[in-house]
């Protein structure tokens, strides 16, 4: 199952990688997008670190229309964007809260609108900054699920003796 998260904004208004990643790390996030490109618009995918956890997520640049065309509910809220960025992703919550964070950076630098799809709801920057202690939530039930912790006893072999 795939998710898929939009933003609608003014391309002039699109921020650089370092300024997306400086707006997350401003929140008390560690927060990284890999890869060398300071413009997102050029990657057809952005692969991110978030407090330790990389994740990979799909992300397509279109027109407003492309998306509207299919969202009708979208369209009264659009004035002048005349880009959008689409965020596609499977069950990972290190990609749904690099998302999330990476729409809060969108509208303080850019202005944008965000739109979750899946749900036909719009997102303000509150309701994405609620989200994300969820979604790191989850990464840490996660990550004490899958990887065993230091302080479990180790099984012993038993050796018997005659």
């Amino acid at each position: 199952m795939s998710m898929t998260q939009v933003a609608f904004l003014r391309k002039a208004h699109i921020p650089t990688k370092t300024q997306i990643e400086e707006t997350i790390q401003g929140l008390g996030y560690d927060f990284k997008i890999l890869g060398d490109s300071e413009n997102i618009t050029e990657l057809h995918g952005l692969s991110c670190s978030i407090n330790g956890h990389e994740t990979f997520f799909e992300t397509y640049f279109d027109q407003p229309t492309e998306i509207t065309n299919d969202w009708n509910w979208i369209k009264p809220d659009l004035t002048n964007q005349d880009s959008a960025i689409s965020f596609v992703w499977g069950v990972d919550f290190a990609a749904g809260a690099c998302i999330g964070l990476i729409s809060i950076a969108l509208i303080d630098k850019g202005q944008a609108l965000i739109y979750y799809l899946d749900d036909e709801m719009k997102y303000s920057r509150e309701m994405l900054v609620a989200d994300t202690p969820q979604f790191m939530s989850e990464i840490e039930k996660q990550k004490k699920n899958t990887i065993p912790s230091s302080r479990e006893p180790k099984p012993t072999k038993i050796v018997e003796t005659d």
